[in-house]
């Protein structure tokens, strides 16, 4: 009884390994391929996204805790601790869930929308004349569905960056938007067609703003 038990603890082993390659092939995958939010994927993508990471991340749990439990050692513990945390905070920082939860992705991703707004400052992002924008630097992507900034608008020769997180078809879009400044309440911006007023989007703090179409 005993060796029919390990005999199938290994056989669940050896297919868990069998499809971790499969399961993080699938999570570059996605994060490479890059889809953005378009019309009612903003309801789909997300959700793939994250059951994607989610499923590698709890089946890579599962074989370093079958591994310490093999090694009984605590330093095999203390490892697999480590990398299950590393791999969850890049769950958490490469997937992008803000159209579900603005408010609580922003604060989860404050220092990326810091670096954004101390590139929009300096000068180095929110310079395109480009409709949709320029791409942003390579780690901050995933703050945009399409992996880039546009300026919406302006004040006083500020500009208005905004970092799309679903695009609407044939037009519009909603997403967050920074100006380093008060805005004043006449303050229109262009989200791709459609108008809104970045004053009566959600005040998320630091320049922030989270503006949808009729704002």
């Amino acid at each position: 009884m005993d060796h029919d038990g390990r005999s199938a603890r290994t056989a669940r082993v050896l297919v868990g390994l069998a499809a971790a390659p499969l399961a993080w092939g699938s999570v570059i995958w996605v994060e490479r391929r890059n889809v953005p939010n378009v019309s009612l994927l903003m309801h789909i993508g997300p959700a793939v996204e994250m059951a994607v990471w989610l499923a590698a991340l709890v089946l890579t749990g599962w074989l370093l805790a079958r591994l310490a439990t093999a090694l009984r050692s605590a330093w095999a513990s203390w490892v697999a601790a480590v990398v299950a945390a590393a791999l969850s905070t890049l769950c958490v920082h490469l997937t992008n869930w803000a159209v579900y939860d603005p408010k609580t992705y922003y604060a989860v991703h404050r220092y990326s929308f810091d670096a954004v707004a101390a590139g929009v400052r300096a000068g180095s992002i929110g310079t395109s004349d480009d409709y949709y924008g320029e791409p942003l630097p390579w780690h901050l992507r995933d703050l945009s569905t399409d992996g880039r900034a546009s300026v919406a608008g302006d004040q006083d020769g500020e500009p208005v960056v905004f970092l799309p997180q679903w695009l609407g078809l044939p037009d519009d879009a909603g997403g967050y938007a920074y100006l380093a400044g008060e805005p004043r309440p006449d303050l229109e911006v262009n989200l791709y067609g459609a108008r809104a007023y970045l004053a009566g989007g959600i005040r998320l703090g630091n320049g922030w703003w989270y503006v949808l179409p009729g704002d």
